[in-house]
C-alpha cells in the first residue's frame, strides 16, 4: 500500500512540476458536427459566456449553443447525450466516475443573501447570522421571525427561497448545513436570476446565490437592493474584524482564498463530457479554456485554480 501511494505521489509530482507540451493529437480526431452545445450550471454561465466570446474572436467559424439550466439538469443532459459539455457546480456523483470525463476550471462560492429593505438590516450587517440559525431557517418548516433571531419582538417571518432546478448551489448549501438538498424548505424559484429578483422584491427574504451574481463587474460595485448576509463564523454574536470582509468584493475573494470563508461553500466548478472529449473542436476549445482562457477567470469574479491543478488536467486532456 505504501509503495503504491509513493508511486502515485511521484507520478503526480512529475506531471505537476512539468509543463505538458502542446499536442497535435486533436488534429487526428473527427470534426464536430454542428454547434458545440454547453448546458448546466448558472454558476459557470457568465464565465462560459466570456470564454465563448473570446474564443470566437480567434475561431469565428466555431459556433456554440450555451444554456443555463441548472447543474443537475446539465448532468442529466450529458448522460443522455443531449449536450456536448455540461457545466457542473457541485460534486459529481461517485456512480458516474467511470462514465464521465471532467476537469475543474475555476472556483466560486455560494453566499446567503437578503433584501436591503429588511427592517433589521443595520443589526444584521453588524452581528451577522450564526450557522445554527441558518440550519434552523433553511431546514425547519416551523417559521422563525427576523425579530426572534435578532432579539426584538416582532412578527416579521423569515421568507426562505430555494432553487428547484437541480442547482449545484443548493447542493453546496445543503452540504454546509449538514443536510440533503431535499431537506431545504421554502418558496421555490427556478434559476439564479429568479432567486435574486425574489429576494430583491421581498424585504423579509432569505435566499442564496453564487458570488458573481452579487457584483456588477462593469461598474465595480455590488448590485443594489440586495446584499450578502454575513456569516458569524465563530458564533460569538458579532462580525469580528477577521470576519468583516463582506462589503468589499476583493476582500471577500481574498478571504475565500485564505480559507476565512467556509471552504464547504467555496467549491470547484467543472466542465464535464460523456467520456473523454472525442472531436477536434471540443478538445481544442477545452485546451484553450485550460490555458489562455484562465486569464479571464479572476477578471470575471471567479477564483483561479492552482497552476499545478490546471497542468494536471491539461495533461489528461491531451494524452
Amino acid at each position: 500500500m505504501k509503495t503504491k501511494l509513493l508511486l502515485g505521489i511521484l507520478f503526480l509530482t512529475t506531471i505537476c512540476c512539468s509543463n505538458p507540451q502542446p499536442s497535435n493529437k486533436s488534429s487526428s480526431l473527427p470534426h464536430h458536427q454542428g454547434k458545440i452545445k454547453i448546458t448546466g450550471a448558472f454558476a459557470l454561465y457568465p464565465l462560459a459566456q466570456q470564454w465563448i466570446s473570446d474564443y470566437q474572436k480567434l475561431n469565428p467559424n466555431i459556433e456554440f449553443d450555451l444554456q443555463a439550466i441548472g447543474s443537475g439538469n446539465g448532468l442529466i443532459e450529458v448522460l443522455n447525450r443531449e449536450t456536448d459539455i455540461a457545466m457542473i457546480s457541485s460534486q459529481i456523483p461517485a456512480e458516474h466516475d467511470t462514465t464521465l470525463w471532467s476537469t475543474p476550471v475555476a472556483r466560486l462560492a455560494v453566499v446567503p443573501i437578503i433584501s436591503k429593505k429588511n427592517p433589521y438590516l443595520h443589526k444584521i450587517l453588524k452581528v451577522g447570522i450564526k450557522k445554527d440559525d441558518l440550519i434552523t431557517l433553511f431546514l425547519n418548516q416551523n417559521k422563525r421571525t427576523w425579530g426572534g433571531i435578532y432579539g426584538k419582538s416582532s412578527e416579521h417571518p423569515v421568507n426562505v427561497y430555494v432553487r428547484n432546478d437541480k442547482s449545484g448551489a443548493t447542493d453546496v448549501l445543503a452540504n454546509y448545513l449538514w443536510a440533503n438538498p431535499a431537506d431545504i424548505v421554502g418558496i421555490k424559484v427556478t434559476g439564479e436570476i429568479k432567486m435574486i429578483e425574489s429576494v430583491k422584491s421581498d424585504p423579509l427574504a432569505l435566499g442564496y446565490c453564487n458570488l458573481v451574481y452579487t457584483y456588477d463587474l462593469n461598474n465595480n460595485k455590488f448590485f443594489d437592493e440586495f446584499c450578502i448576509l454575513p456569516i458569524d463564523l465563530n458564533q460569538n454574536g458579532v462580525i469580528d474584524k477577521r470576519e468583516d470582509f463582506y462589503h468589499d468584493f476583493a476582500k471577500i475573494q481574498r478571504a475565500m482564498v485564505l480559507g476565512k470563508y467556509p471552504c464547504v461553500l467555496d467549491r470547484n466548478l467543472f466542465i464535464v463530457t460523456l467520456g473523454k472529449p472525442k472531436t477536434k473542436e471540443v478538445v481544442d476549445f477545452l485546451k484553450w479554456v485550460l490555458t489562455d482562457g484562465q486569464k479571464v477567470v479572476p477578471q470575471m469574479g471567479y477564483i483561479e485554480l492552482r497552476n499545478s491543478e490546471i497542468r494536471y488536467n491539461l495533461y489528461y486532456l491531451l494524452n
